[in-house]
């Protein structure tokens, strides 16, 4: 069990850094395809013909792309487990939050696109870049739950009523 939690929290959220400094594109998988590729590569796929607004345009585009398919992969692989019975549905909940995401600071309730409220059962603080409507997903632990934000780290929750 504590292997698939793991599976599920590799695939859809990263091993991502927790913070990020100042300057960094939102997603640290991806530093930029000038970056991602070896300069041969980039010379050779015609790349450095780009303006920087261009180019800026294309990374752009690979982060949401590899996001989305990181989204469906994540969804296929919790979906699989529960239909071999590795884990029950309830105990992952998969949904985004509502609006802006910018971190958490002890007591953060989080709204999620399904309608359920979760708030914080543990007294961390940290602070991201703004996100728009982070996926997450909510897993049973042990005697409670935790939810993991991509590109928002980890926290534990209890469900609000």
């Amino acid at each position: 069990m504590k292997r698939l939690y793991l599976i599920v929290f590799l695939v859809v959220l990263g091993v991502g850094a927790t913070s990020l400094k100042a300057g960094q594109p939102e997603n640290p998988e991806f530093p930029g395809v000038e970056k991602a590729m070896k300069p041969a590569e980039y010379e050779a796929a015609g790349l450095q013909k780009l303006d920087p607004a261009e180019r800026a345009k294309l990374d752009e585009f690979i982060r949401r792309y590899v996001a989305v398919s990181n989204e469906r992969v994540a969804t296929s692989a919790v979906d699989k487990a529960v239909k071999e019975n590795k884990v029950s549905a309830p105990e992952v909940i998969q949904s985004r939050i509502v609006g802006p995401f910018t971190g958490y600071d002890g007591r953060t309730v989080f709204t999620l696109e399904n309608g359920e409220r979760w708030a914080q059962s543990q007294r961390d603080s940290a602070y991201y870049p703004k996100i728009d409507s982070p996926p997450v997903i909510i897993v049973k632990a042990g005697f409670g739950y935790r939810m993991y934000i991509a590109g928002g780290g980890a926290i534990r929750v209890s469900k609000i009523h």
